[in-house]
């Protein structure tokens, strides 16, 4: 089986992965020298009628709704094609920031799609992979043969763009998905170039499988340095930390402790203080919260031992092995501290009933092996004989799980609008005119933000850049309503 490294990027009509659509996916494949092996792919994917995009995420890219109507696939063609490319046996699918953002909108494209929202994360010895992380570790940890950029707060930037621009990593146009790729592979090949061995053991432990030794709640007096962006601060965002355990409910919830900081203050406390603490909306004390975190064990976390920070990284981050010995000694005489740490992140999860079905991906659960074998059939089924075949042997099935019918209805309507009786196509318009007023998810664009949004058109200046884009988001509101009648 040939291992690659699937890099891809999307540009997407805002930042809710449960309610926006994606504009456009780039791919370049390479090896594990990251030499090109393939040629790049560029899609582009037609929105449908019952979304509104944000019109902040348009100005960043400046890909309008008309621009992907021209260019795109309908979505349902659109996940199929990255389904297909992402599940190419020995694939690590791999971007910038790609595990907290694109890969969320992957999720939900696949979900909503009736395709399975996670084979290929793992399926045919595929993986996934994350080059942020990376970057913050070679700040934290190595430092020197980068130039490391400054952010408004005085921290150090993460950002893509700035990173290219201060390594004079080649970045033509940040914000299109294809640019944005080759910088992230640009940025990569530097890191493989000057830090080999900790590039390889990066990706080396990107797999849960390959981090279990390494977390081993079994040792005792067990620390870890974690790079996160959860620990940014001016000397980087690595700290070390006390793996406490796993969430009973989440085998891949790992609640560590942040051992820079003295546990006694939570001695006393209950379960229900720490979480209200843990939870609780920013407090004039940030210190008063707990400093826990819960690392994703599936989620390509950089861990790695203590032998990592040499003194000049102890240094830079304002870490004293004593103080964390100190601790750690603390937690591990008080174990009954360490599980009312782990308890605080229990929470009820919302029932499937309390969210529209579309959105409920992580509250409904897995399906059934049998639903999964009857949504199998219907993607071959729609291949082979068409919609309309699909349409009338599967809306005849009783699925075991109640949100199936809602996506396959609704995955009909806005691909292939040909099949719908005349009630189907009023109950569609329906649901069109009704989301399109009030969207089910808070923030998502609305008509009424249209309205105000023709009211900031008037008042652009001739030269804003903007200008255009607000115009061609109006026009394509105008459209939508019109067919919604």
């Amino acid at each position: 089986m040939a291992v690659s490294i699937l890099w891809y990027d999307l540009e997407t009509f805002g930042r809710n992965p449960r309610h926006d659509r994606i504009a456009q996916c780039a791919f370049i494949r390479t090896n594990i020298a990251l030499e090109e092996i393939a040629q790049p792919i560029v899609l582009y994917c037609k929105l449908p009628q019952d979304y509104l995009p944000d019109p902040e995420a348009c100005y960043i890219h400046g890909i309008t709704p008309q621009e992907v109507e021209e260019k795109g696939l309908s979505e349902y063609e659109f996940s199929l094609q990255i389904q297909r490319e992402m599940s190419v046996p020995g694939s690590t699918v791999t971007g910038y920031n790609s595990i907290q953002f694109d890969d969320e909108f992957i999720r939900y494209l696949f979900y909503r799609n009736l395709l399975d929202p996670y084979s290929r994360e793992y399926k045919n010895d595929n993986s996934r992979w994350d080059v942020i992380n990376l970057m913050r570790a070679v700040h934290d940890l190595k430092y020197e043969g980068f130039e490391w950029p400054i952010n408004g707060g005085g921290n150090p930037s993460f950002k893509l763009a700035d990173l290219a621009k201060a390594n004079n990593v080649t970045h033509e146009n940040a914000h299109d998905a294809f640019y944005d790729v080759q910088a992230t592979i640009g940025l990569a090949r530097k890191v493989l170039e000057t830090y080999p061995k900790l590039f390889e053991w990066y990706y080396r432990h990107r797999r849960r499988e390959n981090l279990a030794r390494l977390v081993d709640l079994s040792r005792r007096e067990n620390m870890l340095v974690h790079t996160s962006q959860r620990y940014t601060r001016q000397g980087g965002c690595s700290t070390v930390v006390a793996p406490l355990g796993l969430l009973e409910e989440d085998r891949h919830a790992l609640v560590t402790y942040d051992l820079r900081f003295d546990p006694k203050p939570f001695l006393d406390m209950s379960e229900d203080e720490l979480r209200d603490l843990l939870f609780s909306e920013r407090q004039e004390d940030e210190q008063a919260r707990p400093p826990l975190n819960m690392v994703r064990l599936n989620s390509c976390p950089y861990l790695a031992p203590l032998t990592v920070l040499d003194r000049q990284a102890r240094a830079r981050l304002g870490i004293d092995f004593t103080e964390c010995r100190e601790n750690l000694h603390t937690l591990e005489v008080n174990p009954d501290l360490k599980a009312r740490f782990i308890a605080a992140y229990r929470f009820e999860r919302k029932s499937v009933d309390e969210f529209d079905p579309e959105h409920a991906l992580y509250a409904g659960g897995f399906y059934s092996d049998e639903d999964r074998r009857e949504l199998e059939r219907f993607h071959r089924v729609l291949k082979a004989s068409g919609p309309l075949a699909a349409k009338n042997e599967f809306f005849r099935i009783q699925f075991q799980d109640p949100r199936i019918p809602t996506l396959m209805g609704r995955l009909l309507a806005r691909n292939f609008s040909e099949t719908l009786t005349e009630d189907q196509h009023l109950s569609w318009k329906k649901h069109v005119s009704g989301w399109l007023q009030l969207p089910q998810e808070k923030g998502a664009a609305a008509l009424a933000d249209y309205v105000r949004l023709e009211k900031e058109l008037q008042e652009m200046s001739p030269d804003d850049p903007r200008k255009p884009i607000a115009a061609a988001l109006i026009r394509w509101k105008d459209r939508l309503s019109r067919q919604a009648i």
